[in-house]
């Protein structure tokens, strides 16, 4: 949770009893009261990084001198910082420079998956990590995975009980979760229900993951410790959660925009709306999508589809605070709460002129005046601990003429189909698709259909699970593309005609990039035109890359095993080991 020191707590008490001056002086705006939803003409003081006083100065009966640091916000809305529930901060990017994008938006607070972090770093390692970002102008909390979302090794699984009650221990850890695996706990796995019983025994909250699940599933998964849900795409399906009690989380993201449809169609509903007990979430939006903004986008978008700004800014602000518990200290603008305060020209526009963190000016007309801490990445697991030579015999499938081939085929972004086709032909949709362990113990191979037409070689150590994506038609090219990725640590690399025609370093890890993210955004729209001019035909090929190798979305995925059926776990064709 958040702790205040004595200090801080003296500071603020000296100053609401008038005995210290104000630290500083937001003088003539309105605030945006998110507990009552009025907009007033008031004051706000602040004593050292906390809030002091929200009324006139009579009313307060307080103290500014000289040293008091007063801002005029006259014609101007103050509104909370803004709170990302759900936040992947490893979406090519990393927490530091997600940071760096996201505060001169508005984004003071963010909870965080700790699913790449968790499966990479030791404790030690992890430990240190994260308290390396306590010195971070955002609010940095986390999550607490319980199950790894790829398939590895039992001896190399580190989603043992004892890490994640470790790991859910923690301060700033508020969830466990998200349950992308949640059979095991209706199945009554121990271990997993032991994991969702020692998080309530903590007092932190489990994020479901249910897509498309039956209100008798959720029902189930209810009663089994889930307390939370953010993967409605339908209105009927937000009203299933909230009827069962779940904190509802609303989306808006690069993969799923259904924010606004679900806002209109949940205003149409004869009933009231339970605004207090739904949230939003941008849920890991790949570079690209930032371009249009953060929580700020979300805000704005959700109030364009109808939804009163009160409680637009209530489900990113006074929302999540409560239902995480802590309230008490941030998501609205009251005495004793940290002083992290957007500036607004007015509700209908949520990307601030100022953003202000524990009373500090942290932003100001998008440009962020503060230096976030920076881990050493070095120390980061390299992709590789040894060099190796890929071969073409370990990049596509080698058949008889005739034989029958397994064939991924891509309905959407990230949800695959199984089919069987004969490959005696050339097929320029048609593509080799292979996983391969970047330690070069193992291959799975299949072919994969509408992704593109006539891709060369494309390699990605962006995946779900951690290992060597490539796909393509020419054998040469992915050999080249994979070489690339491993000669360099990580990273997106295509060959094509020849020769190289995208390459995106990602030194962190194979999957983490160290660049600002405006540097990102620019790269990766770069990757999306290329394929577009391939026939690509989605807008998020990133989330694809992602999704080929994690276990938790239907129908066949790419694994360590093999590829493998997702419903039954099934083995359709066995990875093959390399020598």
């Amino acid at each position: 949770m958040m702790n205040t020191s004595v200090e801080e707590r003296l500071a603020v008490i000296e100053t609401t009893m008038g005995r210290r001056p104000p630290t500083v002086w937001f003088k003539g705006g309105q605030v945006l009261n998110v507990y009552t939803g009025a907009v007033e003409y008031q004051d706000v003081w602040v004593g050292g990084s906390q809030i002091a006083f929200v009324g006139s100065r009579e009313e307060g009966k307080l103290n500014p001198d000289s040293s008091t640091k007063v801002v005029d916000v006259e014609g101007m809305v103050l509104v909370p910082g803004y709170i990302e529930p759900h936040s992947h901060p490893f979406q090519l990017y990393n927490p530091v420079s997600l940071t760096e994008k996201v505060l001169p938006l508005g984004t003071t607070a963010m909870i965080h998956d700790n699913l790449y972090f968790f499966r990479s770093l030791d404790d030690d390692r992890w430990q240190e990590w994260r308290e390396r970002l306590t010195a971070s102008a955002v609010h940095h909390f986390w999550w607490a995975r319980l199950d790894a979302q790829a398939r590895l090794d039992a001896d190399e699984d580190p989603f043992t009980l004892e890490r994640v009650k470790l790991a859910m221990s923690h301060p700033s850890t508020l969830q466990a979760g998200e349950l992308t695996d949640w059979m095991p706990l209706l199945s009554g796995d121990q271990k997993r229900v032991a994991m969702v019983e020692q998080a309530h025994r903590y007092g932190k909250r489990v994020e479901g993951h249910s897509p498309g699940a039956s209100y008798r599933t959720l029902s189930r998964l209810a009663a089994a410790g889930v307390t939370g849900d953010h993967e409605s795409i339908t209105v009927e399906e937000v009203l299933h959660r909230l009827r069962l009690g779940y904190m509802t989380t609303l989306r808006y993201s690069s993969l799923r925009p259904d924010l606004p449809d679900l806002i209109r169609g949940l205003l149409q509903q004869q009933a009231p709306v339970p605004w207090h007990r739904l949230m939003m979430t941008t849920d890991g939006p790949t570079p690209p999508a930032l371009r249009q903004g953060h929580v700020d986008a979300m805000i704005r978008v959700a109030i364009q589809a109808g939804c009163p700004p009160e409680h637009a800014y209530g489900m990113v602000t006074l929302n999540p605070a409560v239902y995480f518990g802590l309230d008490a200290h941030i998501g609205g603008i009251a005495p004793g709460r940290s002083a992290d305060i957007n500036v607004l020209r007015s509700l209908e526009d949520p990307t601030p002129i100022q953003v202000f963190v524990r009373g500090e000016r942290a932003a100001q007309s998008g440009r962020l005046l503060v230096e976030q801490p920076q881990p050493d990445w070095e120390r980061f697991p390299p992709l590789i601990s040894a060099p190796w030579r890929l071969q073409k015999k370990d990049v596509a499938l080698s058949l008889e003429k005739g034989e029958q081939a397994p064939v991924i085929h891509l309905v959407n972004p990230v949800i695959t189909q199984l089919k069987w086709e004969a490959v005696d032909e050339v097929d320029e949709e048609r593509l080799f698709v292979s996983l391969i362990d970047p330690a070069g113990q193992w291959t799975t191979q299949a072919f994969l259909r509408g992704f593109a037409r006539g891709i060369d070689g494309l390699a990605s150590s962006y995946n779900g699970s951690g290992d060597l994506l490539l796909l393509g038609r020419d054998p040469d090219a992915m050999v080249k593309a994979g070489q690339r990725v491993l000669d360099n640590g990580g990273g997106i690399a295509w060959f094509q005609g020849g020769g190289e025609s995208f390459f995106l370093p990602l030194p962190i890890g194979g999957k983490m990039s160290d660049q600002p993210i405006d540097d990102l955004i620019e790269k990766s729209e770069e990757l999306v035109t290329k394929l577009k001019n391939f026939d690509h035909p989605f807008h998020d090929p990133i989330y694809t890359f992602l999704f080929l190798s994690s276990t938790h979305l239907p129908q066949v995925r790419l694994t360590r095993d093999g590829l493998v059926r997702i419903k039954d776990g099934a083995i359709i064709r066995p990875a093959t080991p390399l020598t």
